[in-house]
């Protein structure tokens, strides 16, 4: 019989709107030998975010896209202009671009640029189509900077400001296990029933003002156009197994993943009772084998004894938005080992039931039954004789 309930542990850091975001990159355009040139320099201030090969930081970024709007009508004074350079030092255009005499403008730059996951509507619009599979590391960090009214008479010597922010959303996944009995092998992780695409178009303020004010992060509502969620997408990161001891504190799993900003919506059940069904919201899991601490043998997974292989564990989450510049920290407590991510259609013959099928429902040993003989009477005369 199915249960719809196990007792496990998803604990999740940064899900909620009052957690402080990542940390943002700042990038200092300030004046060089010509006052007149427009030219940017990276600010490096100790606030790089290492981990992860995806994450634009001040230290990795060596050129970025900016376009500059004249202020009062909003029109290109140029566009694209993509600038490089080094951490520390100067970027600079191919195209060397100057102040106006008396103009103000606006300044809309992001990072990276030319990357085949992020398609470019305009200089405030991008839709971003993360890229599946098991390689995280290519996942696309789009960040994205702004500040407006700016002149040569007040920034053409001291230089301008820009305060890139992430639009998307980071990821984590940890494991512990509170377990005494059971121990772990763990090979990777993944997110699933997700929308694969989302389209970002940025309000017309600036993102000044790093790590503080009401505008630290990006807001969710500027996030829109997701296409439908599915079964069908979901984001991996596999590597070499790793052993989770008894009683083992946290640890971190590699494959570290940047996405789209989305409502999460948990998956309750399976889409029918038919055996295969797949889930129907989003999930977390953990690709996992389950040992018997003191024996060694194999209590859940696949394989034999001798040579267990992995299943895909899952446990639902949801309820919630995934918002721009926010890390989510997913910490997995694998002791009740998850559910199966497809039904297992373990039911009376003629029955009906969707609910969640716990990995570990009926691999506890227990005795359910358990009774005493009655005395039997024997009679004995005395004397017997």
């Amino acid at each position: 019989m199915k249960k719809k309930k196990l007792s496990i542990l998803a604990l999740l850091a940064g899900a909620l709107p009052f957690i402080a975001s990542c940390s943002s990159d700042e990038l200092v355009a300030e004046n060089q030998s010509n006052p007149n040139e427009i030219s940017f320099k990276t600010f490096v201030a100790g606030t790089t975010r290492a981990s992860s090969v995806a994450d634009v930081t001040t230290t990795n970024l060596t050129s970025f896209t900016v376009n500059a709007m004249q202020a009062d009508t909003e029109t290109a004074y140029f566009s694209n202009a993509v600038y490089t350079g080094t951490s520390g030092g100067t970027f600079t255009c191919a195209t060397k671009h100057y102040w106006p005499a008396v103009e103000s403008l606006d300044f809309y730059a992001y990072a990276p640029a030319g990357n085949d996951q992020v398609t470019y509507t305009n200089y405030k619009t991008f839709t971003v189509t993360p890229t599946a599979g098991t390689n995280p590391a290519s996942q696309v960090d789009l960040v994205y900077a702004a500040t407006k009214g700016k002149t040569k008479s007040t920034s053409g010597a001291s230089g301008v400001t820009l305060n890139f922010r992430h639009t998307g959303a980071k990821i984590v996944c940890k494991v512990k296990n509170t377990s005494t009995t059971l121990k772990f092998g763990v090979e990777g992780w993944k997110v699933g029933y997700l929308s694969p695409t989302g389209t970002f178009t940025f309000a017309d303020t600036n993102t000044d003002g790093r790590n503080t004010g009401s505008g630290t992060t990006l807001t969710f509502g500027q996030w829109g156009s997701h296409t439908a969620a599915s079964v069908a997408t979901e984001y991996a990161s596999t590597f070499s197994k790793v052993d989770v001891a008894v009683s083992a504190s946290e640890t971190g799993l590699d494959g570290e993943m940047i996405l789209v900003p989305q409502t999460l919506t948990a998956a309750t059940a399976y889409a029918s009772s038919a055996v295969d069904t797949t889930l129907n919201g989003t999930f977390i899991a953990v690709k996992l084998y389950v040992l018997d601490n003191t024996s060694d043998f194999l209590v859940a997974g696949g394989g034999s004894t001798a040579s267990p292989t992995t299943i895909w564990a899952i446990w639902p989450i949801g309820g919630y938005n995934w918002e721009p510049g926010k890390k989510y920290t997913y910490t997995i407590d694998l002791a009740g080992a998850g559910y199966y991510e497809k039904n297992t259609a373990t039911v009376p013959s003629g029955g009906s039931d969707t609910s969640l099928d716990p990995i570990l429902e009926g691999a506890e040993i227990k005795f359910v039954t358990v009774t005493v003989d009655d005395w039997t009477d024997v009679a004995k005369t005395v004397p017997e004789s």
